[in-house]
């Protein structure tokens, strides 16, 4: 038995997945074995340089099956900040990491390797010669252990069913050296017979015969560059060189799937939970989120993502309950499937695009009844739904509290303007009316008294969603509400005006009337200041109908 055991002195670690790019949110957990192979290789080369490759091979040959870990409570954690680039220029990053309390310890174990005594002491001292793991953010105390005793947690799949508390990862993994090897024969054969009909082709195109074209020896060194030979020379492949020639894994490589806990990343720790939700203040009643992924979809789909971070969640909730029946603040329905007696206290799963962007940039989800303990963690543990075309989204857990824990009007320092306090809003999403304007014949009779009429009906339509939200009550005699109009009305996203008519404004699934798929924005001005989320009409529990807090003024106020 080989086992080895991970600290993090600066309790983080960073390690963004093969193929993956760093601004997506994706981590690994557990770290790939395929990144350990080479953080050893990597210690060997700068500070064992005097060891020869001769002893350095079988210890590598011996770490190269499918490992088992046992890893401790984790959450995760991002920073956002601007990296110079080329040209005095910066660069937008969203770095995602895995936080493990400094007392932690990730535990590997190969349960059928063995080493010689040698083979140990050399792969202890490169342990403790060690510095990072991951990127150099990662500071890392490595120690080789004699023997460990307890369970591990995130193991090979091996063609097993996953439990329910448990989670699919995909891990990279180093092939067996005797596979590798005959994979390289097909592929290097592959390779070279590629090239050649390419340069035939090149030849002919010229109007020259192909009879006399060769592989020469500049050709078959840019091959053997890209091909290494053995498996563990392909562990010393540049990552870079590699995606340049093409590959969509490093060759020598491979994907496992690997079981982990579905709790993995539970946030904040359960004794700590109950104190905190049951505060002065209530129970919490904001979970915010920043979105990432490969492709994130504009604002103009808020209604959609909303849909489907509900679905995630009622699943996580079902789990966690160990229940047939999703919490009621995430269901809005009663554990017998009735609906709540307040229809607008669950859970509403508002979508952000900040800074005026174009692109969902971050999920809020508000809930005026309060998030229990268990909700707590239902939260905690989504992290991701899929997207369009494989492109999966991921969620990173910024805090749950409430609304003026996240709100405020800088939206560079990660505040929230839909969560802010203000006398005036502004539509963000479109207001979707829940019931028909009733314009009668007499107001029809011309443009000018069924414009009146119109607006009319649409200011009672705002008042009467307002009436039905508690915390506006006592403003309801003083707001007002103000219809845009004009033709093409709609919002600015990414500098561009874009029409309430590009917006989805119709769910795929379950219930909610709307009298037609038209949308509508307004100005809504308060005697006082009012604290968002504000959300009204139909599908307002999954982002339409949201309005935006502003500083902006009448001339009059």
């Amino acid at each position: 038995m080989i086992t080895i055991q991970l600290q993090f002195p600066a309790g983080r670690l960073h390690a963004t997945p093969w193929g993956r790019h760093v601004n997506e949110g994706a981590i690994e957990w557990p770290p790939s074995p395929w990144r350990l192979l080479r953080a050893l290789l990597a210690v060997w080369h700068h500070k064992f340089p005097d060891t020869p490759r001769e002893n350095m091979e079988p210890l590598i040959a011996a770490l190269t099956a499918p490992p088992s870990f046992h890893l401790p409570p984790a959450s995760q954690g991002h920073t956002r900040h601007y990296m110079p680039i080329a040209n005095h220029g910066t660069s937008k990053i969203f770095d995602t990491f895995v936080v493990i309390p400094r007392s932690e310890r990730i535990i590997v174990c190969w349960p059928d390797a063995e080493l010689d005594n040698t083979q140990r002491e050399l792969l202890s001292q490169m342990l403790v010669a060690m510095g990072y793991f991951g990127r150099a953010e990662s500071w890392i105390e490595a120690t080789l252990l004699d023997d460990w005793q307890g369970e591990f947690n995130a193991v090979p799949l091996n063609g097993s069913a996953v439990a329910e508390n448990q989670q699919l990862e995909r891990l990279l993994v180093a092939q067996p050296a005797d596979v590798y090897s005959h994979w390289h024969q097909d592929a290097a054969a592959q390779r070279s017979e590629t090239l050649l009909a390419e340069k035939r082709e090149k030849a002919a195109a010229k109007g020259k015969s192909t009879d006399s074209v060769r592989l020469t020896a500049a050709d078959r060194k840019k091959l053997a560059a890209t091909l290494p030979e053995t498996l563990f020379d392909a562990l010393h492949a540049d990552t870079d060189n590699l995606r340049k020639a093409g590959w969509n894994r490093p060759p020598g490589s491979c994907w496992v799937d690997y079981v982990r806990p579905a709790n993995a990343f539970d946030s904040v720790h359960p004794a700590a939970r109950p104190a905190r939700a049951r505060s002065s203040t209530g129970f919490p009643t904001v979970a915010r989120y920043a979105v990432t992924g490969t492709v994130v979809p504009r604002l103009t789909e808020a209604l959609r993502i909303g849909e489907r971070a509900r679905q995630f969640l009622m699943g996580w909730s079902k789990k966690i309950n160990n229940s047939e029946s999703a919490s009621p603040v995430f269901s809005g329905k009663n554990p017998d499937g009735s609906r709540l007696d307040d229809s607008h206290q669950h859970a509403h799963f508002l979508c952000e695009a900040a800074g005026g962007g174009a692109k969902i940039t971050h999920l809020n989800v508000y809930a005026p009844m309060g998030f229990t303990v268990n909700d707590e963690r239902a939260l905690a543990r989504f992290t991701r739904t899929w997207g369009d075309d494989g492109h999966d989204l991921q969620f990173v857990l910024l805090g749950i509290g409430h609304a003026h824990d996240f709100g405020g009007m800088n939206e560079k320092a990660g505040q929230s303007a839909s969560l802010a306090e203000s006398k005036i809003w502004i539509s963000r999403t479109p207001f979707v009316l829940t019931r028909h304007l009733k314009i009668r014949g007499k107001d029809r009779a011309d443009a000018r008294s069924h414009a009146a009429a119109t607006e009319r009906e649409l200011i009672a339509a705002v008042r009467f969603e307002l009436s039905n939200r508690s915390q506006f009550h006592a403003y309801l005699d003083d707001i007002q509400t103000t219809p845009i109009l004009q033709n093409g009305s709609g919002t600015y996203l990414g500098g561009t005006q874009t029409p309430w008519l590009q917006f989805t404004r119709t769910r795929k699934t379950g219930g909610g009337s709307n009298a037609g798929a038209h949308g509508y924005g307004f100005r809504l001005a308060f005697s006082d200041t009012v604290s968002g989320p504000i959300a009204l009409g139909y599908g307002c529990h999954f982002g339409l109908g949201q309005f935006v807090s502003t500083n902006e003024l009448k001339p009059s106020e």
